[in-house]
């Protein structure tokens, strides 16, 4: 059996959906565990979760999904009527083509966005740790790994600066003129939240303060833009203190909800708060988007800005699917490779014993005083003829019953002539 890919990702699922079904790091170990050992029939899984997808890569003997989808909805708390019709299913060609074009970014919200590939890295990584990871799963790393990469070298679909974080900052740039005085709160801080930093840094911003669950975090970001930090339980008594908030955490329910934004416009006396929620679950309750003052935009709004720069990306996209397309022959070449190393193997160690049995045979008649010259020759026959007596058999039988085709592949293997 093939490899298969089950998923679901922006274009077939919505934003809240998706936030239902992710398995955060912390979660990935007992889900792994608890994945392969509830289907059966499945030797090999990873998991890959994202702010845009959720997909299972796995390897089974059956190929059966029905148990992987309902091991999801045990695992979240889902009813599988709610996204079973919404997921997509790839096998073979199809799920290697898939997984190169995620790890390229050509699958993502973004076209071209850069950070998918390290997560893409990091999920198999994962896996390897967790003991779920196999030689069929470890093919396919290679291979889509080696293609993302080359894609990124050759094409440089990568290199306009669009992004998440830069639709981020592009969007806040239409509220306020310059971020010179503009005062900063970054809820998290993982890598969306330490490349929003950058960029804000680089458009002249210097008043930021950070929040985050685990505080040392927190304070390690903090010494590199010289910022103050604040305890999530405090949140509400600072709100108010900030034009523009960004959050990214991996919390599974909201850290700011709307009545701590509504407190919050009332005391800034309706001054425009810039909200951005990267959080998948959210972390911004979605009511706050119907608050006077609050711009609030998600992961899926912030995606809609970035036409300009994704044409120049799009220009490349047919030389990248060739790119593809030339990765998933080669993935399917070695994998057949792979799958038939047991047969080459067994041939070869059917023809050793046959020269090893020929050669204990003349062995012997050496040490019993029999002529060298008789024994070399018996022993080219006796070789000879046991080499042969398998070809022979099938040939016969081949022509008996006119099997052309597997007549002219022994033609082929033995660069027989007519």
């Amino acid at each position: 059996m093939p490899v298969l890919i089950l998923g679901l990702n922006h274009r077939s699922t919505s934003l809240d959906m998706r936030g239902r079904l992710t398995i955060s790091t912390d979660e990935l170990p007992d889900a792994l565990s608890d994945l392969q050992a509830e289907v059966s029939d499945l030797t090999e899984a990873a998991i890959l979760s994202t702010c845009n997808r959720v997909e299972i890569h796995a390897f089974s003997q059956t190929g059966e999904t029905d148990s992987i989808l309902s091991w999801i909805a045990r695992a979240k708390n889902v009813r599988s009527e709610e996204y079973r019709d919404l997921v997509y299913r790839h096998t073979g060609r199809e799920a290697a083509a898939h997984a190169m074009r995620v790890a390229a970014g050509l699958d993502s919200q973004i076209l071209g966005e850069p950070q998918i590939q390290g997560q893409f890295k990091m999920a198999y990584r994962n896996a390897r740790e967790c003991g779920t990871l196999g030689r069929e799963l470890s093919l396919l790393e290679d291979f889509t790994l080696q293609t993302a990469k080359r894609i990124r070298t050759e094409t440089q679909i990568g290199a306009e600066p669009v992004s998440v974080a830069y639709a981020t900052i592009t969007m806040a740039k239409q509220i306020f003129a310059d971020f010179t005085d503009a005062q900063i709160l970054l809820i998290g801080a993982g890598s969306n939240i330490r490349l929003i930093s950058e960029y804000l840094k680089n458009e002249g911003a210097t008043h930021f303060a950070i929040a985050n669950r685990t505080r040392a975090n927190a304070e390690k970001l903090a010494e590199t833009l010289d910022a103050t930090v604040i305890d999530m339980d405090d949140l509400q008594d600072h709100l108010s203190k900030f034009d523009l908030v960004v959050s990214s955490t991996g919390s599974v329910v909201p850290v700011v909800t709307a009545a701590m934004l509504e407190h919050a416009t009332k005391s800034r006396r309706h001054k425009a708060m810039f909200v951005a929620d990267l959080g998948v679950p959210r972390d911004i309750e979605a009511a706050a988007g119907n608050i006077d003052d609050i711009y609030l935009y998600t992961v899926d709004d912030l995606s809609k800005i970035v036409s300009q720069s994704l044409s120049k990306r799009q220009e490349l996209t047919s030389v990248a699917e060739r790119m593809v397309g030339e990765g998933v022959t080669c993935y399917l070449q070695k994998r057949r490779i792979q799958l038939e190393s047991n047969l080459l193997s067994n041939y070869r160690a059917q023809v050793d014993s046959i020269r090893q049995s020929v050669l204990d045979n003349a062995s012997k008649k050496l040490e019993a005083g029999e002529p060298a010259d008789e024994v070399l020759a018996k022993l080219a026959h006796d070789l000879t003829n046991r080499l042969a007596h398998n070809p022979t058999i099938s040939i016969r039988q081949a022509s008996a019953t006119g099997n052309e085709a597997f007549l002219n592949l022994l033609k082929d293997i033995f660069e027989l002539e007519n």
